[in-house]
């Protein structure tokens, strides 16, 4: 089981865009836990406590918030919104989940090795990116592996193949591709060195 990390919270009242944007200039991040059932608490969090535990922990992290002592809450980040302009952290969204039920999540692939299967002039096309899986909320990990620096060409990796971690079950059927690698050819690498987009691809 994860250990017991606590953020501080504070309270705060309905907001509107200018509220916001002047609790993002004193350092907090307005937010809110949803509660299953319940109405939402209206909340800001310090931005740099936040990130600070975000960056240790990872999204994924069962957190408990502590609501000026007075109330916690058992939370994992729901979403954390942006300016698709500015690209700043504008508010998060935390829901409330009991550490005794089992709950779906979509768990993110991470994939290790590229380098060894690029020694090799090969790549890997990847069809999945997240993986639906239940378990209890402290057992989920940030991210879910896979490795593929023994694999060759046209070996390819399933469902069934991956090692999850313990209490964490796939709610995928055991024989769809999450990734295959192919050969790589000279135009592909072409593509790539001229390309001027920088977004992220499968490789």
């Amino acid at each position: 089981m994860n250990e017991k990390v606590t953020i501080a919270i504070e309270k705060r009242e309905e907001m509107n865009g200018s509220v916001g944007k002047k609790l993002r200039k004193i350092g907090y991040i307005p937010g809110a836990i949803n509660r299953k059932g319940l109405e939402s608490v209206s909340v800001k969090i310090k931005k740099d406590e936040l990130m600070k535990n975000i960056f240790k922990y990872g999204k994924n992290y069962l957190f408990t918030l502590d609501l000026e002592g007075q109330e916690s809450y058992a939370a994992m980040i729901k979403e954390m919104q942006y300016s698709p302009i500015k690209g700043e952290f504008l508010n998060v969204v935390f829901q409330q989940v009991s550490v005794t039920e089992p709950i779906k999540f979509n768990l993110n692939i991470k994939v290790i090795g590229k380098e060894a299967i690029e020694l090799k002039n090969l790549h890997f096309v990847q069809q999945m990116d997240k993986i639906l899986v239940t378990g209890l909320p402290q057992d989920i990990p940030d991210s879910l592996e896979i490795d593929v620096t023994d694999l060759n060409l046209n070996d390819k990796i399933c469902i069934g193949d991956i090692k999850f971690p313990k209490g964490i079950e796939s709610e995928i059927e055991a024989d769809k591709i999450v990734l295959v690698i192919n050969e790589t050819r000279l135009d592909d690498t072409i593509t790539e060195d001229v390309s001027d987009d920088k977004t992220p691809k499968a490789v």
